[in-house]
């Protein structure tokens, strides 16, 4: 059994991604939000649509290895506004943002990243928007793991520092499929 499982090891190796061989990736992910208390917002499930462009680089370099395209979404989010006497109002927020990615290269099916980028936010409800600033600085870091060679499930984490000391924190976890194979 154990040599079974070895063997299935040593296998599933041959198919570890290397990001230099595809240029594109798309991930698709659900998750959480979760509000600091500046932004009256209550804390909500969330999903998330990514785009990757994979660059190529070389290894051992600090170089950009991935400039990613967010969009982040939560709907139905609980919010406060005492200024217009609003209790339990509700409204949907979108969050668009560009992403540098570095990849932390190993032999491992485990891939380590850091995230740093900037964006904008929206609120479905303007009366929403009163103690958020649009637009919003983000740090983060995640974990892809190969199931083949295109695909990984990708677990991430990052924090949103927008004006007026509101915070968010965004976590995800879902699929991400790569295609457009260099040769």
């Amino acid at each position: 059994m154990k040599k079974l499982f070895l063997l299935l090891l040593t296998s599933l190796s041959l198919f570890a991604a290397d990001h230099n061989l595809y240029n594109h990736s798309l991930f698709i992910a659900g998750g959480y939000a979760v509000n600091s208390s500046e932004t009256r917002l209550d804390n909500e499930f969330s999903w998330a649509l990514k785009y990757n462009y994979n660059r190529s680089t070389v290894e051992g370099s600090v170089d950009i290895d991935a400039v990613q395209l967010a969009f982040d979404y939560s709907g139905d989010t609980t919010y406060q506004n005492p200024s217009k006497s609003i209790v339990d109002g509700k409204t949907n927020v979108y969050r668009l943002g560009i992403n540098a990615l570095w990849y932390m290269e190993n032999d491992s099916d485990f891939t380590p990243y850091l995230l740093l980028g900037a964006g904008v936010q929206f609120f479905e409800e303007a009366a929403a928007e009163d103690s958020n600033n649009a637009f919003f600085a983000s740090v983060g870091a995640g974990v892809e793991y190969q199931l083949r060679g295109d695909f990984s499930v990708v677990a991430e984490g990052k924090a949103l520092f927008a004006g007026d000391d509101s915070s968010y924190f965004l976590g995800t976890v879902g699929v991400k499929y790569s295609f457009g194979q260099n040769y």
